[in-house]
């Protein structure tokens, strides 16, 4: 057959095993789940990458190559043996190394150093595969954070484990319980144990790999510093046996970095070791490097599983592509397949969570590794899951409060199990140097939407932004959580109304309360201004939404009504106007930062000369409303550009 010249990358015998094959632009070389009969070397021109979605017509790219002897078809070497994806030529032809699988197999059986040094060279291939699948996940915006990468590289030496010992514990290891005993006593004889402080430096990415290192306790953080110097969190480990830095196997450095979030013992095994286990057991070898070729595929899969959880902004698809993928594997029986299912209602996703965790811990090999990737993937997810179960024990907290508590204190405990809440999420509030030092003030916000995901059993939608201002402004200021202007609820709104009611805050008639009497909103309308004007007085805070009525941060505010100002003109003592401009609170937890400005107080009256001009009043309000969205540009612009760092920051 014609070759270019590789034969100093690849045995000639080898490559006289194959053939070539030539196909155009946009002619499909592997499919997914199909036979991995066949492997392939890119020889000339570039191929893309796909996973197959919910949808069998749906394809999803996930990556793409132009290197020369870019690998396909390598999953054919481990068990089941079906394609990972579908590549398809993009370039306007592609030339290709082809060889039948079985053929490989009984050549490398006979011929140890050919077979090993060829696995060898393909799992650089591959690695190279993952390294670009790193760089593109670093451009998907939520997997995206900020942090600083540890700088010590330092840790301590441990007693080893005698030979007996490390060897039952890698045993247990989902990478080396393939292998025989011998192979795995000769690692034993040049092993280090280490011990990393709490944030130290395994390895960073980019440097010399020596050696492979084998988790024995704690746990590990990955992670990649993009060309944006943003950096990629990745997955955090503690499972025991999991194998780190794999790359000084095939010579090349270290894709990411990997740092121990607590105090981490490892085993680490010197290249130069393994090097001489290959040399005393020439079978075993190809084995090792056909194993590598295994993880490299599942760490591939995970990373690729990610890229689609991130640009689809759904972890749900990218978890049930994940298990499709290892469905050949997978027993019927396994409790992997319903997770997709559970993931599609929020009443059943911690049962999936749950699942998950059980897994991790008592599952298959198999089962293990996916439900890894998969809990990694989901962090967002049970993120949200926490934030939506915290939502409804609130709720059950407010109505089930014990009679004897006054309104008083039943909303300071809403306050208190809010700032709980709302601690686990992201969020970033600035301007508090705005708040006045007395409390006495009217607080008046831009009022959000509310998710419907947020939306508990009963049919109640909490309000986030109110209750956000309430308990991560207001109390932490004031030592009280101020009083709210809520909508009367509709008849068959019951949790609206009991839940509001219990903790006394004021109603008022909206659009959304329905068909009232025009005495009866009236006597509503007077009730507001003589409890709020009181309560004020008192030296309460007031919250109030000039709008009425509830909008998207993309529309909001909405129309401004004269109540908020028309009580702070009608007061003997005229109190504080405090802005606040909210964004994002009507997005769901995941992938979202919540953001709050707290913008400089005003008096009413430096704006409005004549409390009874309806004509200036109505100037004011139409001026003042064009003027407000600027202040949400600010809180939009601020969580899509603040670092991670300085999310909650007081």
């Amino acid at each position: 057959m014609k070759s270019f010249n590789v034969n100093s990358i690849i045995d000639p015998a080898i490559l006289e095993l194959g053939s070539e094959i030539r196909l155009k632009n946009g002619e499909i070389l592997s499919q997914q789940f199909g036979r991995a009969n066949d492997f392939y070397l890119l020889k000339s021109g570039k191929v893309k990458f796909y996973l197959s979605l919910s949808d069998e017509d749906q394809e999803f790219e996930v990556g793409e190559s132009g290197q020369k002897l870019t690998p396909v078809g390598w999953s054919g070497f481990n068990p089941p043996g079906r394609y990972a994806t579908t590549v398809k030529v993009y370039s306007h032809h592609a030339i290709f190394y082809k060889w039948d699988h079985q053929v490989l197999k009984e050549y490398f059986d006979a011929h140890h150093d050919a077979a090993m040094n060829f696995l060898r060279e393909m799992n650089a291939r591959a690695r190279d595969l993952i390294k670009i699948a790193v760089e593109k996940l670093s451009t998907s915006g939520p997997s995206l954070i900020h942090e600083s990468i540890p700088k010590s590289e330092e840790f301590r030496l441990s007693e080893p484990l005698h030979q007996e010992e490390f060897v039952q514990f890698l045993g247990k290891s989902s990478f080396f319980e393939v292998f025989d005993e011998t192979p795995l006593e000769f690692l034993g004889q040049g092993i280090e144990r280490r011990v990393y402080a709490a944030n130290a430096v395994l390895y960073h990415q980019n440097t010399p790999a020596d050696g492979i290192y084998i988790l024995d306790t704690g746990k590990v953080r990955f992670s990649y510093q993009g060309a944006n110097e943003t950096t990629v969190s990745f997955r955090q480990i503690d499972t025991p046996g999991f194998v780190l830095g794999w790359s000084s196997a095939v010579g090349k450095p270290n894709i990411i970095n990997a740092h121990a979030v607590r105090e981490t013992t490892v085993h680490f095994i010197p290249q130069k070791t393994l090097d001489r286990v290959f040399r005393l057991n020439p079978d075993f070898a190809p084995k090792y490097f056909r194993r590598l070729l295994w993880l490299i595929s599942h760490q591939l899969q995970a990373i690729r599983a990610r890229v689609i959880a991130s640009s689809l902004d759904t972890e749900v698809i990218a978890i049930s592509n994940l298990i499709d993928q290892n469905s050949a594997r997978l027993t019927l029986s396994s409790p992997l397949h319903k997770i997709p299912h559970l993931l599609d209602n929020k009443l059943t996703v911690a049962d999936a969570l749950n699942t998950l965790e059980n897994l991790r811990e008592n599952g298959t090999t198999l089962e293990k590794t996916v439900a890894l990737t998969a809990l990694d993937i989901l962090d967002e997810i049970k993120k949200e899951q926490d934030f939506y179960a915290g939502l409804v024990n609130v709720y059950n907290g407010v109505v089930k409060a014990p009679p004897e508590l006054g309104h008083s204190e039943v909303r300071k405990i809403c306050a208190q199990e809010y700032e709980n809440v709302f601690s686990k999420t992201n969020y970033i509030i600035t301007g508090k140097e705005n708040l006045p030092d007395e409390p006495g003030n009217i607080f008046i916000y831009n009022h959000l939407r509310n998710h419907p995901y947020n939306t508990l059993p009963n049919q109640f939608q909490i309000t986030l932004d109110s209750h956000f201002i309430s308990a991560m402004v207001l109390f932490p200021k004031y030592g009280d959580p101020g009083l709210r202007i809520v909508r009367v609820g509709l008849s068959k709104e019951y949790a609206h109304q009991e839940y509001y009611q219990r903790q006394g805050h004021i109603d008022v008639f909206t659009q959304d309360s329905g068909k009232i009497t025009k005495k009866r909103k009236e006597q509503v309308r007077q009730m507001f201004y003589n409890t709020s004007g009181e309560y004020l007085q008192n030296g309460g805070n007031l919250i109030i939404s000039p709008e009425g009525n509830s909008y998207s941060t993309d529309e909001s505010p909405g129309p401004f009504k004269a109540g908020a100002f028309s009580l702070a003109l009608s007061m003997k003592k005229e109190p504080w106007i405090v802005p606040l401009a909210m964004a994002n609170f009507e997005k769901r937890v995941r992938n979202n930062v919540f953001s709050c400005i707290v913008l400089p107080p005003f008096r009413a009256s430096d704006h409005i000369k004549n409390p009874e001009s309806k004509e200036e009043i109505k100037r004011f309000l139409e001026s003042y409303q064009q003027e407000y969205r600027g202040y949400v540009d600010l809180a939009l612009k601020q969580a899509e550009n603040a670092p991670k760092t300085t999310w909650k920051n007081q």
